[in-house]
């Protein structure tokens, strides 16, 4: 306060004094009297009412170089006025005062995007701060070389000020306008404002549409705009899935054909099924997902006994024993495989909004055959291969289920279709239906 005081008094005599001899005054200069007694010179730049600054504002330069000791920290300050804020600069032992604000269209604005970088983050706060505009940006996540999340905090320093923060910087960008013009309908907007660009000339109305929308300002009143993100009620993720299982077949008890001695049994161990699929997840909300998987599914059936092949008679398939019609060989495997095209639907539940969560569904799938063969091998590495249709059905469908956690789920499938068609297979009364069960990656 008496610092205050003191200050004052050496303004009353210095303004006294400058009063008194008018003629040491020109269009360009300013004198002031700082505490220590000593007279500055202040030229003045690109100010339209001289007069004004010399009659007005004297008070804050001087008490602007007197805080400052005579010496401006980095060169420059900023002093704000009642209509108009001044850049005051040290250069070369002398000050020069430059109204910032000029023109009938002086708007200073401020748009971020989603691929700004940090360095134009920066930029854009060093060039606010020359117009007396402090930027500030809080809680800022770059991920990938896009803009995550930011708070974005402007203060006019004239009583205009404000905060926009969002984790989904929309197409159009968000950031700040102050309009210096005397008489602006919206001196300051903040926030999600950039209806259309900024050089449209209809600006206004699509500010006034926008704070309708949730976006409004008022003069000497901070504006907090709060824009959080929200889970899309729907979005779509695509990614290639890969399943490995073991393949076996039931008849119409449910029971494997070992049970009944068949020739057709199979060896579990070896029977596997593959699937490579491009998965396209759906997601309704934070807790459903619909997979939609497109792929090719390979089922291999080996035959628990190699001395059996699959052949195709006239009428149905046969299991012909080779222990009878080829003594000379010595048979090591004997397997059926058939490639369908393949096309799931299959709703998961997540208990959880992490993609990592666990979750469960289940959802019906079909198939189409497009190829079928079978293969008989033996000793010395001799194989035969026989390409047929072995009056296999062309189209199957059934049941998946699928149970997953992290990145890794568990699948079975069950056809409600049987493999062969009907009264064709092996034994025309034991009609079969496909089950596997595996892993997805």
């Amino acid at each position: 306060m008496k610092n205050l005081i003191k200050i004052s008094m050496i303004f009353c005599l210095g303004l006294m004094s400058q009063m008194a001899s008018a003629s040491g005054w020109n269009s360009d200069t300013l004198k002031v009297i700082q505490v220590n007694g000593e007279m500055v010179k202040i030229v003045l730049n690109n100010i339209q009412d001289k007069e004004e600054v010399k009659a007005f504002n004297l008070n804050k330069i001087v008490e602007t170089i007197a805080a400052s000791g005579g010496e401006l920290k980095d060169g420059e300050v900023l002093i704000p006025g009642e209509n108009t804020t001044y850049l005051l600069k040290q250069a070369n032992g002398l000050f020069y005062l430059s109204e910032l604000r000029t023109g009938n269209n002086d708007r200073y604005i401020v748009r971020i995007f989603e691929n700004t970088s940090r360095e134009e983050l920066e930029r854009y706060r060093a060039e606010a701060g020359k117009r007396g505009i402090t930027v500030d940006y809080e809680n800022l996540q770059i991920v990938n070389g896009e803009i995550d999340a930011i708070t974005l905090k402007v203060n006019s320093n004239d009583g205009f000020s404000g905060t926009a923060s969002t984790t989904n910087i929309p197409e159009t960008g968000i950031g700040f306008i102050r309009d210096f013009n005397e008489g602006s309908e919206i001196p300051f907007a903040i926030g999600d404002i950039f209806d259309k660009t900024e050089n449209d000339d209809n600006w206004k109305d699509d500010f006034k549409k926008g704070f309708k929308d949730g976006f409004d300002t008022a003069f000497n009143e901070e504006e907090v705009v709060k824009k959080d993100k929200k889970d899309k009620l729907i979005s779509h993720d695509q990614d290639v899935q890969f399943s490995v299982g073991l393949n076996n077949y039931l008849n119409s008890s449910n029971q494997f054909p070992d049970a009944d001695n068949k020739d057709f049994t199979l060896d579990p161990l070896t029977s596997w099924t593959y699937c490579l699929h491009s998965n396209h997840a759906v997601s309704v909300g934070s807790y459903v997902k619909f997979n939609f998987q497109f792929g090719l599914l390979w089922n291999n059936f080996a035959l628990a006994d190699n001395d059996f092949l699959f052949t195709k008679g006239p009428e149905q398939v046969q299991m012909v024993n080779t222990t009878a019609t080829r003594t000379d060989i010595s048979p090591k495997r004997s397997k059926l495989n058939i490639t369908y095209l393949n096309f799931n639907l299959v709703p998961m539940f997540h208990f959880g909004k992490n993609s990592d969560a666990f979750r469960i569904g289940a959802g019906p799938y079909g198939s189409y055959r497009i190829a079928s063969k079978s293969k008989f091998k033996y000793d010395d590495n001799g194989k035969d291969i026989e390409k047929n249709n072995f009056h296999l059905n062309n189209w199957k469908y059934g049941v998946k289920a699928q149970i997953g956690w992290k990145g890794v789920d568990l699948f079975a499938t069950y056809d409600l279709s049987p493999v062969f068609i009907e009264e064709r297979g092996p034994d025309p009364d034991y009609p079969l239906r496909a089950i596997s069960f595996g892993v997805i990656f």
